[in-house]
């Protein structure tokens, strides 16, 4: 897996948390899902663009 494809898969498991979070109706299930969509949210933003030198 390229880090595009790294990134973007990140990215999307981040979103299905967040939905997962918004469709729970427990506090300690919301909780969990925002967790875990935080720490796709930080893998996401942990890649740095590659330059072309």
């Amino acid at each position: 897996m390229n880090d595009d494809t790294e990134q973007e898969y990140f990215y999307h498991r981040a979103e299905a948390e967040i939905e997962a979070a918004q469709r729970s109706t427990s506090t300690p299930a919301v909780q969990a899902h925002v967790e875990l969509a935080e720490r796709y949210l930080d893998l996401a933003g942990s890649f740095t663009p590659e330059s072309d030198e």
